[in-house]
Protein backbone atom coordinates (compact mmCIF):
# COMPACT_ATOMS: atom_id res chain seq x y z
CA UNK A 1 0.00 0.00 0.00
CA UNK A 2 1.02 3.65 -0.33
CA UNK A 3 1.41 5.96 2.65
CA UNK A 4 3.92 8.42 4.09
CA UNK A 5 5.55 8.39 7.50
CA UNK A 6 7.57 11.44 8.58
CA UNK A 7 8.41 12.35 4.99
CA UNK A 8 9.61 8.82 4.32
CA UNK A 9 7.87 6.42 1.96
CA UNK A 10 6.89 3.02 3.29
CA UNK A 11 7.27 0.51 0.47
CA UNK A 12 6.28 -3.13 0.71
CA UNK A 13 9.76 -4.34 -0.20
CA UNK A 14 8.61 -7.94 0.14
CA UNK A 15 6.40 -7.43 -2.93
CA UNK A 16 8.98 -5.54 -5.03
CA UNK A 17 11.36 -7.65 -7.11
CA UNK A 18 14.91 -7.41 -5.84
CA UNK A 19 16.49 -6.05 -9.01
CA UNK A 20 14.68 -2.76 -8.38
CA UNK A 21 16.62 -2.24 -5.15
CA UNK A 22 19.89 -4.01 -5.95
CA UNK A 23 22.20 -4.75 -8.84
CA UNK A 24 23.47 -7.89 -7.04
CA UNK A 25 27.02 -6.58 -7.23
CA UNK A 26 28.27 -9.49 -5.12
CA UNK A 27 27.16 -11.94 -7.84
CA UNK A 28 29.60 -11.91 -10.76
CA UNK A 29 27.79 -14.40 -13.01
CA UNK A 30 24.49 -13.64 -14.73
CA UNK A 31 22.27 -15.35 -17.30
CA UNK A 32 19.42 -13.71 -19.18
CA UNK A 33 16.93 -16.15 -20.71
CA UNK A 34 14.46 -14.86 -23.29
CA UNK A 35 11.53 -17.26 -23.47
CA UNK A 36 8.47 -17.83 -25.63
CA UNK A 37 5.24 -19.18 -24.14
CA UNK A 38 4.21 -22.21 -26.19
CA UNK A 39 1.55 -23.64 -23.88
CA UNK A 40 0.07 -21.38 -21.15
CA UNK A 41 -1.30 -24.23 -19.01
CA UNK A 42 2.01 -25.92 -17.99
CA UNK A 43 3.72 -22.53 -18.12
CA UNK A 44 1.44 -21.20 -15.36
CA UNK A 45 2.01 -24.28 -13.22
CA UNK A 46 5.75 -23.70 -13.58
CA UNK A 47 5.28 -20.01 -12.80
CA UNK A 48 3.45 -20.80 -9.58
CA UNK A 49 6.23 -23.18 -8.56
CA UNK A 50 8.94 -20.52 -8.85
CA UNK A 51 7.10 -17.66 -7.11
CA UNK A 52 8.71 -18.54 -3.73
CA UNK A 53 12.14 -18.42 -5.40
CA UNK A 54 11.81 -14.88 -6.78
CA UNK A 55 14.22 -12.54 -5.02
CA UNK A 56 12.47 -9.59 -3.40
CA UNK A 57 13.75 -6.20 -2.26
CA UNK A 58 13.94 -6.98 1.45
CA UNK A 59 17.31 -6.62 3.17
CA UNK A 60 19.00 -10.02 3.61
CA UNK A 61 18.93 -10.93 7.31
CA UNK A 62 22.31 -12.61 7.77
CA UNK A 63 24.18 -12.90 4.49
CA UNK A 64 23.58 -12.00 0.89
CA UNK A 65 22.23 -14.89 -1.21
CA UNK A 66 24.48 -16.94 -3.48
CA UNK A 67 21.88 -16.83 -6.27
CA UNK A 68 19.02 -14.51 -7.22
CA UNK A 69 16.06 -14.76 -9.60
CA UNK A 70 13.87 -12.07 -11.16
CA UNK A 71 11.52 -12.11 -14.12
CA UNK A 72 9.80 -9.71 -16.50
CA UNK A 73 7.08 -10.00 -19.15
CA UNK A 74 6.97 -8.66 -22.68
CA UNK A 75 3.58 -7.43 -23.90
CA UNK A 76 3.38 -10.38 -26.29
CA UNK A 77 3.76 -12.62 -23.23
CA UNK A 78 0.62 -11.16 -21.68
CA UNK A 79 -1.12 -11.75 -25.01
CA UNK A 80 0.01 -15.38 -24.98
CA UNK A 81 -1.42 -15.77 -21.46
CA UNK A 82 -4.79 -14.42 -22.61
CA UNK A 83 -4.81 -11.46 -20.25
CA UNK A 84 -3.59 -8.55 -22.39
CA UNK A 85 -7.09 -7.48 -23.49
CA UNK A 86 -8.18 -7.24 -19.84
CA UNK A 87 -5.61 -4.59 -18.90
CA UNK A 88 -6.32 -0.88 -18.60
CA UNK A 89 -3.85 2.04 -18.40
CA UNK A 90 -1.27 0.25 -20.54
CA UNK A 91 1.83 2.14 -21.66
CA UNK A 92 1.80 2.80 -25.41
CA UNK A 93 5.58 2.47 -25.61
CA UNK A 94 5.42 -0.90 -23.86
CA UNK A 95 2.81 -2.37 -26.21
CA UNK A 96 4.51 -0.84 -29.25
CA UNK A 97 7.95 -2.18 -28.37
CA UNK A 98 11.34 -1.26 -29.82
CA UNK A 99 10.94 -2.78 -33.26
CA UNK A 100 8.43 -0.52 -35.14
CA UNK A 101 9.57 2.52 -37.13
CA UNK A 102 8.28 4.95 -34.50
CA UNK A 103 10.57 3.39 -31.91
CA UNK A 104 13.55 3.24 -34.28
CA UNK A 105 13.31 6.99 -34.92
CA UNK A 106 12.87 7.79 -31.24
CA UNK A 107 15.77 5.61 -30.09
CA UNK A 108 18.14 6.27 -32.99
CA UNK A 109 18.23 2.63 -34.08
CA UNK A 110 19.36 3.14 -37.65
CA UNK A 111 22.21 1.92 -39.85
CA UNK A 112 24.13 -0.78 -38.01
CA UNK A 113 21.58 -0.58 -35.18
CA UNK A 114 18.56 -1.16 -37.39
CA UNK A 115 16.30 -3.77 -35.72
CA UNK A 116 16.24 -5.76 -38.96
CA UNK A 117 19.85 -6.68 -38.11
CA UNK A 118 19.22 -7.58 -34.48
CA UNK A 119 20.00 -10.98 -33.01
CA UNK A 120 16.67 -11.02 -31.16
CA UNK A 121 13.73 -8.73 -30.53
CA UNK A 122 12.36 -8.89 -34.08
CA UNK A 123 8.81 -9.10 -32.84
CA UNK A 124 7.32 -10.63 -35.98
CA UNK A 125 9.64 -13.66 -35.98
CA UNK A 126 10.72 -14.20 -32.36
CA UNK A 127 8.53 -12.36 -29.83
CA UNK A 128 10.10 -12.10 -26.39
CA UNK A 129 7.35 -13.23 -24.03
CA UNK A 130 9.30 -13.64 -20.83
CA UNK A 131 12.72 -12.67 -19.52
CA UNK A 132 14.36 -14.59 -16.68
CA UNK A 133 17.26 -12.89 -14.93
CA UNK A 134 19.49 -15.34 -13.06
CA UNK A 135 22.46 -14.29 -10.94
CA UNK A 136 24.95 -16.43 -9.03
CA UNK A 137 28.23 -16.20 -7.19
CA UNK A 138 30.07 -18.76 -9.39
CA UNK A 139 29.60 -20.35 -12.80
CA UNK A 140 28.86 -23.69 -11.13
CA UNK A 141 26.25 -22.11 -8.88
CA UNK A 142 24.67 -20.40 -11.89
CA UNK A 143 24.38 -23.68 -13.80
CA UNK A 144 22.82 -25.40 -10.80
CA UNK A 145 20.42 -22.51 -10.23
CA UNK A 146 19.43 -22.54 -13.89
CA UNK A 147 18.64 -26.26 -13.63
CA UNK A 148 16.64 -25.71 -10.45
CA UNK A 149 14.54 -22.93 -11.97
CA UNK A 150 14.15 -24.23 -15.50
CA UNK A 151 14.87 -27.94 -15.61
CA UNK A 152 14.03 -29.21 -19.08
CA UNK A 153 12.03 -26.08 -19.70
CA UNK A 154 11.22 -26.63 -23.36
CA UNK A 155 9.57 -30.00 -22.76
CA UNK A 156 7.81 -29.66 -19.42
CA UNK A 157 6.96 -26.02 -18.81
CA UNK A 158 5.26 -24.86 -21.99
CA UNK A 159 8.18 -22.56 -22.75
CA UNK A 160 10.80 -22.37 -25.49
CA UNK A 161 14.17 -20.60 -25.27
CA UNK A 162 14.51 -17.80 -27.82
CA UNK A 163 17.94 -16.63 -26.69
CA UNK A 164 20.32 -17.16 -23.80
CA UNK A 165 22.78 -14.42 -22.90
CA UNK A 166 25.52 -14.89 -20.30
CA UNK A 167 27.60 -12.33 -18.46
CA UNK A 168 30.73 -12.72 -16.36
CA UNK A 169 32.95 -10.20 -14.65
CA UNK A 170 35.94 -10.60 -12.39
CA UNK A 171 35.34 -9.97 -8.71
CA UNK A 172 35.51 -6.25 -7.95
CA UNK A 173 35.51 -5.24 -11.63
CA UNK A 174 32.88 -2.55 -12.22
CA UNK A 175 34.26 -1.16 -15.46
CA UNK A 176 32.50 -1.16 -18.82
CA UNK A 177 34.31 -2.37 -21.98
CA UNK A 178 35.81 1.04 -22.86
CA UNK A 179 37.59 0.80 -19.50
CA UNK A 180 35.68 3.36 -17.41
CA UNK A 181 34.17 2.79 -13.98
CA UNK A 182 30.43 2.24 -14.46
CA UNK A 183 27.27 2.45 -12.37
CA UNK A 184 28.31 5.44 -10.25
CA UNK A 185 25.42 7.76 -11.02
CA UNK A 186 22.55 5.68 -9.64
CA UNK A 187 19.51 7.50 -8.24
CA UNK A 188 18.65 7.02 -4.58
CA UNK A 189 14.98 6.12 -4.29
CA UNK A 190 12.71 6.97 -1.38
CA UNK A 191 11.57 3.81 0.33
CA UNK A 192 14.35 1.78 -1.27
CA UNK A 193 17.35 3.53 0.22
CA UNK A 194 20.39 1.36 0.80
CA UNK A 195 22.42 1.26 3.96
CA UNK A 196 25.30 3.22 2.49
CA UNK A 197 25.48 6.98 2.88
CA UNK A 198 23.76 8.60 -0.06
CA UNK A 199 25.38 11.38 -2.07
CA UNK A 200 22.24 13.11 -3.35
CA UNK A 201 18.68 13.88 -2.36
CA UNK A 202 16.48 10.83 -2.75
CA UNK A 203 14.04 10.76 -5.67
CA UNK A 204 10.34 10.05 -5.27
CA UNK A 205 9.51 6.35 -5.32
CA UNK A 206 6.98 6.67 -8.15
CA UNK A 207 9.70 7.49 -10.66
CA UNK A 208 10.69 3.83 -10.50
CA UNK A 209 7.99 1.86 -8.67
CA UNK A 210 4.35 2.06 -9.72
CA UNK A 211 1.70 2.90 -7.13
CA UNK A 212 3.64 5.71 -5.44
CA UNK A 213 3.92 9.45 -6.05
CA UNK A 214 6.46 10.53 -8.66
CA UNK A 215 8.40 13.79 -8.95
CA UNK A 216 5.31 15.41 -10.52
CA UNK A 217 3.31 14.68 -7.37
CA UNK A 218 1.20 12.15 -9.30
CA UNK A 219 0.72 8.42 -9.67
CA UNK A 220 2.12 7.19 -12.97
CA UNK A 221 -0.60 5.24 -14.83
CA UNK A 222 -0.20 1.53 -14.13
CA UNK A 223 -1.60 -1.70 -15.48
CA UNK A 224 -4.97 -2.35 -13.86
CA UNK A 225 -7.78 -4.86 -14.20
CA UNK A 226 -11.46 -5.07 -13.31
CA UNK A 227 -12.25 -6.26 -9.78
CA UNK A 228 -14.12 -9.32 -10.92
CA UNK A 229 -11.02 -10.59 -12.76
CA UNK A 230 -9.35 -11.10 -9.36
CA UNK A 231 -11.93 -12.92 -7.22
CA UNK A 232 -9.28 -14.39 -4.89
CA UNK A 233 -7.83 -10.99 -4.07
CA UNK A 234 -4.26 -11.55 -5.16
CA UNK A 235 -3.87 -7.92 -6.24
CA UNK A 236 -3.97 -4.60 -4.40
CA UNK A 237 -7.01 -2.38 -4.59
CA UNK A 238 -6.25 0.43 -7.03
CA UNK A 239 -5.31 3.54 -4.97
CA UNK A 240 -7.21 5.86 -7.33
CA UNK A 241 -10.15 3.56 -8.23
CA UNK A 242 -10.91 1.76 -4.99
CA UNK A 243 -13.62 -0.82 -5.25
CA UNK A 244 -13.57 -0.70 -9.06
CA UNK A 245 -10.12 -1.75 -10.27
CA UNK A 246 -7.31 -3.91 -9.03
CA UNK A 247 -3.76 -2.57 -9.31
CA UNK A 248 -1.89 -5.25 -11.25
CA UNK A 249 1.01 -2.81 -11.69
CA UNK A 250 1.42 -2.02 -7.99
CA UNK A 251 5.05 -2.43 -6.91
CA UNK A 252 6.03 -3.15 -10.51
CA UNK A 253 8.15 -1.23 -13.01
CA UNK A 254 9.11 -1.20 -16.68
CA UNK A 255 12.41 -2.64 -17.86
CA UNK A 256 14.49 -1.69 -20.87
CA UNK A 257 16.83 -4.44 -22.12
CA UNK A 258 19.24 -3.65 -24.94
CA UNK A 259 22.25 -5.62 -26.10
CA UNK A 260 24.79 -2.91 -26.95
CA UNK A 261 27.95 -3.80 -28.85
CA UNK A 262 30.82 -1.47 -27.98
CA UNK A 263 33.46 -0.88 -30.64
CA UNK A 264 36.36 -0.71 -28.24
CA UNK A 265 39.16 -0.63 -30.83
CA UNK A 266 37.35 1.97 -32.93
CA UNK A 267 36.83 4.18 -29.90
CA UNK A 268 40.44 4.16 -28.76
CA UNK A 269 41.76 4.47 -32.32
CA UNK A 270 39.55 7.52 -32.86
CA UNK A 271 40.67 9.08 -29.59
CA UNK A 272 44.29 8.30 -30.42
CA UNK A 273 44.29 9.88 -33.89
CA UNK A 274 42.90 13.04 -32.31
CA UNK A 275 45.60 13.09 -29.62
CA UNK A 276 48.82 13.35 -31.62
CA UNK A 277 51.94 15.22 -30.53
CA UNK A 278 54.02 17.47 -32.79
CA UNK A 279 55.84 14.41 -34.18
CA UNK A 280 52.61 12.71 -35.21
CA UNK A 281 52.77 10.09 -32.45
CA UNK A 282 49.94 9.41 -30.01
CA UNK A 283 50.32 11.47 -26.84
CA UNK A 284 49.03 9.02 -24.21
CA UNK A 285 48.30 11.72 -21.65
CA UNK A 286 46.31 13.73 -24.20
CA UNK A 287 44.58 10.52 -25.29
CA UNK A 288 43.40 9.77 -21.76
CA UNK A 289 42.23 13.34 -21.29
CA UNK A 290 40.24 13.37 -24.53
CA UNK A 291 38.55 10.08 -23.65
CA UNK A 292 37.73 11.47 -20.20
CA UNK A 293 36.32 14.63 -21.80
CA UNK A 294 34.02 12.53 -23.95
CA UNK A 295 32.79 10.51 -20.98
CA UNK A 296 32.90 13.30 -18.39
CA UNK A 297 34.88 11.15 -15.94
CA UNK A 298 38.34 9.66 -15.73
CA UNK A 299 38.66 5.89 -15.99
CA UNK A 300 38.65 5.78 -12.19
CA UNK A 301 35.16 7.28 -12.19
CA UNK A 302 36.34 10.59 -10.79
CA UNK A 303 34.26 13.40 -12.37
CA UNK A 304 36.17 16.04 -14.30
CA UNK A 305 34.12 18.77 -12.66
CA UNK A 306 35.72 17.86 -9.30
CA UNK A 307 39.08 16.47 -10.48
CA UNK A 308 39.99 18.06 -13.84
CA UNK A 309 43.67 17.13 -13.47
CA UNK A 310 43.54 14.07 -11.20
CA UNK A 311 42.95 10.83 -13.18
CA UNK A 312 43.39 8.64 -10.09
CA UNK A 313 40.94 10.52 -7.87
CA UNK A 314 38.12 8.67 -6.17
CA UNK A 315 34.81 8.13 -8.00
CA UNK A 316 32.19 10.55 -6.71
CA UNK A 317 28.65 11.51 -7.56
CA UNK A 318 27.98 14.35 -5.09
CA UNK A 319 28.40 17.32 -7.41
CA UNK A 320 26.69 19.89 -9.59
CA UNK A 321 28.12 21.47 -12.73
CA UNK A 322 27.15 25.12 -12.51
CA UNK A 323 28.94 26.31 -9.31
CA UNK A 324 32.43 25.56 -10.67
CA UNK A 325 32.06 24.65 -14.35
CA UNK A 326 29.16 26.56 -15.95
CA UNK A 327 30.95 26.89 -19.31
CA UNK A 328 32.09 23.28 -19.61
CA UNK A 329 35.80 24.08 -19.41
CA UNK A 330 36.46 21.08 -17.15
CA UNK A 331 33.61 18.76 -18.21
CA UNK A 332 32.42 19.55 -21.76
CA UNK A 333 28.77 20.48 -22.18
CA UNK A 334 28.31 17.61 -24.66
CA UNK A 335 30.02 14.91 -22.58
CA UNK A 336 28.16 11.69 -21.87
CA UNK A 337 27.51 12.24 -18.16
CA UNK A 338 26.37 15.82 -18.71
CA UNK A 339 23.76 14.55 -21.17
CA UNK A 340 22.55 11.42 -19.38
CA UNK A 341 22.08 13.30 -16.10
CA UNK A 342 22.36 17.08 -16.63
CA UNK A 343 21.75 17.89 -12.96
CA UNK A 344 21.79 21.71 -12.76
CA UNK A 345 23.24 22.39 -16.23
CA UNK A 346 20.24 22.46 -18.57
CA UNK A 347 19.55 25.69 -20.44
CA UNK A 348 17.35 27.12 -17.66
CA UNK A 349 17.82 28.17 -14.05
CA UNK A 350 19.91 25.68 -12.03
CA UNK A 351 17.04 25.03 -9.60
CA UNK A 352 14.61 24.25 -12.40
CA UNK A 353 17.26 22.16 -14.16
CA UNK A 354 17.70 20.01 -11.07
CA UNK A 355 13.94 19.55 -10.86
CA UNK A 356 13.77 18.63 -14.55
CA UNK A 357 16.67 16.18 -14.31
CA UNK A 358 15.05 14.38 -11.39
CA UNK A 359 12.06 13.60 -13.64
CA UNK A 360 14.21 11.82 -16.21
CA UNK A 361 16.33 9.35 -14.26
CA UNK A 362 16.92 5.63 -14.71
CA UNK A 363 17.96 2.82 -12.41
CA UNK A 364 20.62 0.92 -14.37
CA UNK A 365 21.39 -2.76 -13.81
CA UNK A 366 23.53 -3.51 -16.85
CA UNK A 367 26.17 -6.23 -17.15
CA UNK A 368 28.99 -6.43 -19.65
CA UNK A 369 29.59 -9.31 -22.00
CA UNK A 370 32.28 -10.73 -24.26
CA UNK A 371 31.53 -13.35 -26.89
CA UNK A 372 32.91 -14.79 -30.09
CA UNK A 373 31.74 -13.30 -33.36
CA UNK A 374 30.03 -15.48 -36.00
CA UNK A 375 33.15 -15.37 -38.21
CA UNK A 376 35.43 -16.53 -35.39
CA UNK A 377 37.44 -19.71 -35.97
CA UNK A 378 39.80 -21.84 -33.91
CA UNK A 379 42.75 -20.48 -35.88
CA UNK A 380 41.49 -16.93 -35.85
CA UNK A 381 39.34 -16.27 -32.77
CA UNK A 382 37.44 -13.00 -32.78
CA UNK A 383 35.50 -11.47 -29.94
CA UNK A 384 33.21 -8.54 -29.40
CA UNK A 385 32.42 -6.74 -26.17
CA UNK A 386 29.52 -4.77 -24.95
CA UNK A 387 26.87 -4.17 -22.33
CA UNK A 388 23.55 -5.77 -21.64
CA UNK A 389 21.94 -2.43 -20.90
CA UNK A 390 19.18 -2.89 -18.32
CA UNK A 391 17.23 0.12 -17.10
CA UNK A 392 14.21 0.42 -14.82
CA UNK A 393 11.69 3.27 -14.91
CA UNK A 394 8.00 3.85 -14.29
CA UNK A 395 7.39 5.77 -17.53
CA UNK A 396 9.18 4.55 -20.67
CA UNK A 397 8.32 7.68 -22.63
CA UNK A 398 9.16 10.32 -20.02
CA UNK A 399 12.29 8.60 -18.79
CA UNK A 400 14.18 6.24 -21.09
CA UNK A 401 12.89 7.43 -24.46
CA UNK A 402 13.10 11.10 -23.47
CA UNK A 403 16.75 10.72 -22.46
CA UNK A 404 17.61 8.77 -25.59
CA UNK A 405 15.89 11.12 -28.04
CA UNK A 406 16.27 14.57 -26.50
CA UNK A 407 19.51 14.33 -24.56
CA UNK A 408 21.62 11.53 -26.08
CA UNK A 409 20.83 11.90 -29.80
CA UNK A 410 19.92 15.60 -29.94
CA UNK A 411 22.73 17.49 -31.75
CA UNK A 412 21.61 20.91 -30.45
CA UNK A 413 21.03 20.18 -26.77
CA UNK A 414 22.15 22.91 -24.35
CA UNK A 415 23.16 25.33 -27.08
CA UNK A 416 25.42 22.95 -29.00
CA UNK A 417 25.38 23.03 -32.78
CA UNK A 418 26.23 19.61 -34.24
CA UNK A 419 27.07 17.41 -31.27
CA UNK A 420 25.42 14.14 -30.29
CA UNK A 421 26.48 12.06 -27.31
CA UNK A 422 30.11 11.12 -28.15
CA UNK A 423 29.81 7.73 -26.46
CA UNK A 424 26.23 6.46 -26.86
CA UNK A 425 24.86 8.71 -29.62
CA UNK A 426 23.73 7.52 -33.05
CA UNK A 427 26.66 9.22 -34.74
CA UNK A 428 27.36 8.58 -38.42
CA UNK A 429 30.58 10.49 -39.09
CA UNK A 430 28.89 13.84 -39.69
CA UNK A 431 28.78 15.15 -36.11
CA UNK A 432 31.38 16.80 -33.90
CA UNK A 433 32.52 16.75 -30.31
CA UNK A 434 33.13 20.21 -28.92
CA UNK A 435 35.64 20.82 -26.15
CA UNK A 436 35.01 24.21 -24.58
CA UNK A 437 38.23 26.21 -24.24
CA UNK A 438 39.23 29.86 -24.00
CA UNK A 439 39.59 31.80 -26.18
CA UNK A 440 38.53 29.26 -28.87
CA UNK A 441 36.76 25.93 -28.43
CA UNK A 442 38.15 22.82 -30.09
CA UNK A 443 35.91 20.85 -32.47
CA UNK A 444 36.72 17.19 -33.13
CA UNK A 445 35.08 16.17 -36.39
CA UNK A 446 33.79 12.94 -37.89
CA UNK A 447 32.46 11.36 -34.73
CA UNK A 448 31.84 7.64 -35.31
CA UNK A 449 29.20 5.40 -33.81
CA UNK A 450 30.90 3.49 -31.01
CA UNK A 451 27.84 1.72 -29.56
CA UNK A 452 25.59 -0.45 -31.74
CA UNK A 453 22.28 -2.04 -30.75
CA UNK A 454 22.21 -5.81 -31.31
CA UNK A 455 18.82 -6.69 -29.79
CA UNK A 456 16.39 -5.97 -27.03
CA UNK A 457 12.87 -5.19 -25.94
CA UNK A 458 10.61 -3.59 -23.36
CA UNK A 459 9.41 -5.65 -20.40
CA UNK A 460 7.24 -5.26 -17.34
CA UNK A 461 8.61 -6.35 -13.95
CA UNK A 462 5.52 -7.16 -11.88
CA UNK A 463 5.26 -7.18 -8.13
CA UNK A 464 5.42 -10.67 -6.66
CA UNK A 465 1.71 -10.68 -5.78
CA UNK A 466 1.00 -9.92 -9.44
CA UNK A 467 3.16 -12.88 -10.50
CA UNK A 468 1.12 -15.15 -8.23
CA UNK A 469 -2.06 -13.70 -9.76
CA UNK A 470 -0.79 -14.50 -13.26
CA UNK A 471 0.02 -18.07 -12.28
CA UNK A 472 -3.60 -18.57 -11.18
CA UNK A 473 -5.38 -16.52 -13.84
CA UNK A 474 -7.63 -18.62 -16.10
CA UNK A 475 -7.22 -17.82 -19.80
Amino acid sequence: MRYKIRNQIQVNRKDVQGIVASGYDHLDHARFLFLKIVNPVPMKKWLESIVPLITNAEYPENKKPDACLNLAFGWKGFEALGIATKFQDVSHEYTRGMYPLEARVTLGDSGESDPARWEYGKEESDPLHLLLLLYAITAKELAAFHQKICGSIEFQCGLAVVKQQDSFRRAGDFTEPFGFRDGISQPHVKGLLGRRKRAETAIDTGEFVLGYENELGQLTPMLSIENWEDPRGYLYDHPEHRGQLRAFGMNGTYMVFRKLLQKVDNFWNYVGKNSLDTNGAVDNKARELLAAKMVGRWRSGAPLVLAPEAPEAEPRNDFYFMPTDPDGLACPIGSHIRRANPRDSLDMSPARSILMSRRHRLIRRGRKYAEQTPDSTADSPKHEQGIYFIALNADLRRQFEFIQQLWINNPTVNGLDNDKDPIAGDNDGTCDFTIQKKPISRHIHGLERFVVTRGGGYFFVPGIRAVRFLANYPP
